[in-house]
């Protein structure tokens, strides 16, 4: 434990008044415990990625804050931020107990730059209703899913079986599945065109081109949440975000379930999942007290009090009595064994601005998936990683 005296700042983004709450309090209690060590937390209202990477260019950063994946190696390689290795190395803190998805996601040059808050993997939301009228069963392979909206199609319960986004965010959660990535290792090739991509898109856009599936403006739903929550459509993937939303029309939210993304008959496990770090700044007057006050919040306790409103990134908590009440939220948690991150380098922000496009066009048939893909791996390439 620090036993400097210090006062540290910490910051985070605008987040729900119950997720704002529950940070002051778990701030209070650490303050509590660690009498030498003031915390002022602040919420940086907009624009926040803006904000603080203007604040640690100017080397006035927050001593710890939130860092998104996707930006997370921009800062990371740019030596924005705190090595906790050490820290790691000098406390009792054993990293194992994190889904190692999410610790390597915050891992740079071998260097720990952030120990995860949470995260969001895609999950299948379905109606069990509209499942049990249409004698479909649940799907584990990707030919059972089709088979399950094939059914539901021809029982005619709903508009369009399932609902998917334009630009296909399904479509990262399926590819490491089916043996495909976006990005080689180092990062420094962009993959999108490979034969397992292309089968992955032609998986979802053939569906479409069937009618199993529609993206939102074509039913007059905004997002999936919203397609499921007005039986427009029976089947939507989502991460946790869309739990609340279908929680909050009870007569809706009896019939709703959650389970794993299908995979193909020849692969494996996996989905997509977004997540963030507390960090803390490579500039920080107090790095001891930074360091304690990450660990702080990202304790077994707080992962407890953090359970209710999101998924815990420590991956004992899989088998936490909680889950047996909820069980759909343990689907999210035991996703974790096999999450791949929303992450692919520096310039991920700026590799998924390229790909959305191409993604948006395969699932509106205006380019094949084989022209999406490797219009997209094209352009990555030749405007960002050459």
């Amino acid at each position: 434990m620090s036993s400097e005296q210090a006062n540290v700042t910490l910051a985070g983004w605008q987040a729900s008044n119950e997720e704002q709450s529950l940070l002051r309090d778990m701030v209070s209690n650490f303050e509590s415990n660690n009498s030498n060590i003031n915390v002022d937390y602040n919420v940086i209202q907009s624009k926040y990625k803006q904000k603080i990477k203007t604040q640690l260019g100017a080397q006035n950063a927050p001593d710890a804050f939130y860092v998104d994946a996707k930006y997370f190696p921009s800062f990371a390689s740019q030596g924005a931020l705190l090595n906790l290795s050490p820290y790691v190395e000098e406390s009792d803190l054993n990293t194992d107990v994190f889904f190692e998805s999410l610790i390597n996601a915050f891992t740079w040059d071998g260097k720990l730059m952030g120990l995860p808050k949470g995260f969001n993997p895609l999950q299948m939301f379905y109606n069990k209703s509209h499942f049990d009228e249409a004698g479909a069963t649940v799907p584990k392979s990707w030919d059972g899913w089709r088979t399950a909206l094939t059914k539901i199609q021809d029982a005619g319960i709903v508009e369009v079986p399932m609902i998917e986004l334009a630009n296909c965010r399904t479509f990262k959660g399926l590819i490491y599945q089916n043996g495909g990535r976006i990005v080689n290792d180092d990062g420094s090739q962009c993959l999108l065109a490979s034969e397992a991509n292309i089968e992955t898109l032609k998986y979802l856009t053939d569906m479409k081109k069937d009618g199993l599936i529609a993206i939102p403006s074509e039913i007059g739903a905004g997002w999936p949440g919203k397609g499921l929550r007005s039986e427009k459509a029976s089947v939507g993937v989502m991460g946790m975000w869309g739990l609340p939303f279908i929680e909050s029309k009870p007569e809706i939210d009896k019939q709703i379930d959650v389970a794993h993304l299908p995979t193909p008959s020849d692969g494996e496990r996996g989905t997509v999942a977004y997540t963030v770090s507390y960090s803390a700044s490579a500039n920080t007057d107090h790095p001891a007290a930074a360091y304690e006050l990450i660990t702080k919040l990202t304790d077994k306790s707080f992962a407890k009090e953090w359970a209710q409103m999101g998924v815990p990134s420590r991956k004992s908590l899989q088998n936490w009595e909680f889950y047996d009440e909820h069980p759909r939220r343990k689907k999210f948690i035991e996703a974790g064994e096999w999450t791949s991150i929303a992450q692919w380098g520096p310039h991920s922000e700026a590799i998924n601005n390229r790909l959305q496009p191409q993604l948006e066009a395969a699932m509106l048939q205006e380019k094949t998936p084989q022209q999406a893909l490797e219009t997209a791996e094209k352009k990555i390439n030749s405007e960002i990683l050459s």
